[in-house]
């Protein structure tokens, strides 16, 4: 029996995956990936998009005719009906259709989801979430965003946007948020709000290892420089941190006392960078949360990595 082969392409904030998979096994063929930029014509990201798809079918060497068509993960609001990027604060771009545009060049179905649902559903499908029918997955990384599955399926909410744990309120009247809004976990809890809280010190005057890591065209810190000076002990990295992994945890301890999940999975690229923020928010998790469901909840890593996006995302063209 021949595979079934799909294209799967995550697009997040910081890049742009495409990988040939194997929609029976959950294995990645072939990858390709290219930094995101922030753009000011949409039909730039999407040609950007359509480089590293063509790319990853190269380095697959397969047919494209053989393959059964291109899912994308986009991380914002998207209408999947349409095929329209509908707002994406950590891209910049909105209603922006991307599901036509790559149909016509490639000859493929073309089928749009949010980020973090779909690696959500690569999760269900070949990780972590593989023997639980009810779970909440939860990616840390440029921003922060959530997947929920309930009785085995997504839930997607009355108008698609169920999951946004990034855009809860955490701070009345807090920081400004990419989405628009005040006081969000994501402005507190995700990379982004770390490297921010980390940069905000050193040009205070604070000695930090990380002065010379800052990204000047950017303004921003890598996560693996944030994880190496934490783990060297520097108080501006390991204040930045440890306060961040305690409003996730906060975040969580509310995700669980609302919704009572059986597990909750926790991943992206700041989580596989910075094992002890996992740890310290799964403490604040069960200090915060009550008492019963303090104790029965799992929370779990993310087991698929670099590659849940990517591998869900080709799982929604079956």
């Amino acid at each position: 029996m021949a595979e079934k082969l799909a294209i799967g392409v995550d697009l997040g904030g910081t890049k742009i995956m495409a990988g040939v998979v194997n929609l029976s096994t959950g294995q990645m063929i072939a990858s390709a990936k290219k930094k995101t930029r922030l753009v000011a014509d949409g039909q730039d990201l999407v040609k950007r998009i359509a480089l590293v798809i063509d790319e990853a079918i190269s380095d697959a060497g397969v047919d494209i005719k053989k393959l059964n068509g291109i899912g994308i993960g986009a991380a914002g609001m998207v209408d999947r009906e349409k095929g329209i990027l509908l707002a994406a604060a950590n891209i910049g771009a909105n209603d922006l259709a991307m599901a036509e545009p790559l149909q016509q060049q490639f000859g493929l179905k073309v089928k749009l989801g949010n980020d973090v649902e779909v690696a959500t559903i690569g999760e269900l499908a070949f990780g972590a979430g593989l023997d639980c029918d009810d779970f909440v997955c939860i990616f840390v990384g440029t921003g922060i965003g959530s997947g929920i599955v309930h009785n085995g399926e997504i839930l997607r909410g009355y108008s698609g946007t169920a999951g946004e744990i990034g855009h809860m309120i955490v701070v009345p009247d807090g920081r400004d948020c990419g989405c628009g809004g005040f006081g969000c976990l994501e402005a507190y809890a995700s990379r982004t709000a770390v490297a921010r809280n980390c940069i905000f010190d050193i040009n205070r005057g604070y000695e930090s290892i990380l002065r010379d890591k800052v990204d000047p065209a950017k303004g921003g810190l890598r996560s693996k420089a944030i994880a190496q000076a934490y783990e060297l002990g520097d108080s501006v990295a390991v204040r930045a941190v440890d306060h961040a992994a305690c409003i996730m945890g906060i975040g969580l301890a509310s995700v669980v006392n609302f919704y009572n999940p059986q597990r909750i999975i926790l991943g992206g690229g700041f989580i596989e960078a910075m094992p002890l923020y996992f740890e310290k928010a799964e403490a604040e998790m069960r200090r915060r949360s009550l008492r019963i469901p303090s104790f029965e909840t799992e929370l779990v890593r993310a087991e698929l990595g670099d590659y849940a996006g990517t591998i869900g995302a080709a799982l929604l063209t079956k």
